[in-house]
């Protein structure tokens, strides 16, 4: 190929090196397998610098160490499916919560930092019947934290080599087999300088590209009928693995299983960016704190009890809403009753601030007034706070069944903040079977490619649903599996 020059060969090529790459060429190198890192970011540990690090597995070490007794790989399994009401992979559920104990007594022994809370229930998901939920004290960075300086001394010693600023281009097929990747690598100095096309060789490549939720176009194309993305999901997320893969006939699956989390702010309008850890409404469950607003759609109307502790009945209710988006309204009272406000990063005065920018919040001192600043509908928006109130002085809601009718929207001045269904994860991947070997458009295997991570989908693993810790955990176990298994194949 034109300005493309050969390189040597290695037992493995791994591409990505984030929560599944950096375990897998851990597992093989320790192997004394010679393994290839490719990764076009600047540093490793791709997502795990911005996960909260949940991972789920039952009968760990760690739950033993904290009283929590009983719990099993089956009953992990069967939670799944009935959370995700049959709709995640069996095969690939089965593997993962198999492997899970399994990877969290490893990261235990590598000294991995619980926090002090964990094993826990969580109730941002619909929550397991068990504390399977276990993590780190500094979420993500825990998991990095624990394996770094393994990676470290398998880097050192030769058997891992690392490169960064380093992007695939193409899959190297044949005879029908994928034999090494072409990249090009950027020479980071002053300007960024491409060098020549290079191809690695090695009778097994591993993508751990991760998912595709800072790719617009790439998020529309297998979404069509989904509204314009709105992602907190990390830079590098961006496909470019599934691509690749599709261009030899890769099999793309589940896309039909996408589900949004609720809560994502969007502080500088049309960014398609929301911001999980510094402006994030607590919409997605009542579990941790009490609804003291009323959420309203396009049209001015509410459209669901948002009482409900429940987040699959909140998550689903909202993707039934014109562009997946609601106002969260609310009055001065209820910004001023403890604990915390919608947005528990952001202080009454920081909601305030943010109301007066008129960016993603807005306050105005009649309801009327507030639906011409955020372009509600004034007449609809003044029937239904209306009405709510009513609600609230009989006690009942007629409409939506709302338990906790103790905050009427009726001390001015009043509020609103635009919340959307976001995009943590992507649902969306590659097809693999139970070897994890990627599969073509008819199903078969695609010989000497594997993959592991986001870049399965999480519908994979989690169906049209979110089960806590199922994408983390399975995409750490998958790539310890593939690691070893890939290695052992050769000889």
């Amino acid at each position: 190929m034109e300005n493309t020059v050969q390189e040597l060969d290695f037992d493995l090529i791994v591409v990505g090196v984030g929560t599944a790459g950096m375990p897998c060429a851990i597992a093989a190198a320790q192997k004394g397998a010679k393994v290839l890192v490719v990764e076009k970011a600047e540093r490793v540990g791709g997502t795990l610098h911005y996960t909260g690090g949940h991972m789920s597995a039952g009968g760990t070490r760690h739950q033993a160490a904290k009283g929590v007794f009983g719990d099993t790989p089956q009953d992990h399994y069967q939670e799944i499916m009935q959370i995700s009401k049959n709709t995640a992979v069996p095969y690939i559920v089965k593997l993962a919560t198999d492997e899970a104990p399994k990877t969290i007594d490893w990261l235990d022994g590598l000294g991995f930092e619980f926090a002090p809370e964990s094993p826990r229930i969580v109730y941002g998901h619909v929550p397991y019947t068990m504390a399977r939920t276990q993590y780190g004290k500094d979420a993500g960075d825990s998991i990095f934290k624990a394996i770094k300086p393994l990676w470290d001394q398998l880097v050192a010693s030769g058997n891992i080599t690392l490169l960064l600023h380093t992007e695939l281009k193409e899959l190297i097929v044949e005879s029908g087999e994928v034999v090494g990747v072409r990249v090009e690598r950027e020479k980071v100095k002053g300007e960024r300088e491409k060098t020549p096309f290079t191809i690695y060789r090695s009778p097994f490549t591993i993508l751990t590209t991760g998912g595709y939720g800072s790719n617009p176009d790439f998020f529309a194309k297998k979404h069509p009928n989904h509204p314009r993305l709105v992602s907190t999901a990390a830079a590098t997320s961006t496909g470019e693995g599934i691509a690749i893969a599709e261009q030899i006939g890769a099999k793309f699956w589940n896309a039909n299983t996408h589900i949004s989390s609720l809560g994502g702010v969007e502080t500088q309008p049309n960014s398609g960016n929301a911001d999980f850890w510094t402006a994030w409404a607590m919409v997605f469950t009542t579990s941790y704190r009490p609804a003291r607003e009323i959420y309203v759609n396009e049209l001015g109307q509410r459209f669901m009890d948002e009482s409900n502790p429940d987040p699959d009945y909140r998550e689903r209710a909202v993707a039934e809403q014109p562009q997946k988006r609601f106002w969260v309204v609310f009055d001065e009272k209820a910004l001023n009753t403890p604990p915390m406000t919608v947005v528990p990063k952001w202080s009454v005065e920081k909601i305030k601030q943010e109301a007066e920018q008129e960016k993603c919040a807005w306050v105005a001192n009649s309801v009327a007034e507030l639906a011409t600043k955020t372009g509600l509908p004034a007449a609809t928006l003044e029937a239904t706070v209306g009405q709510f109130n009513q609600f609230c002085q009989n006690k009942v809601d007629a409409e939506y069944g709302r338990a906790d009718l103790s905050h009427a929207v009726e001390s001015g001045p009043f509020y609103a903040i635009l919340t959307y269904a976001t995009s943590l994860i992507t649902f969306g991947g590659l097809a693999v079977n139970e070897q994890l070997q990627v599969l073509d458009n008819q199903n078969k295997p695609i010989p000497n490619l594997y993959a592991a991570g986001e870049i399965l989908g999480a519908g994979a693993t989690t169906g049209n649903a979110f089960c806590g810790g199922m994408l983390v955990t399975p995409a750490i176990s998958f790539g310890r599996i593939l690691g070893h298994h890939g290695f052992l194949i050769k000889i």
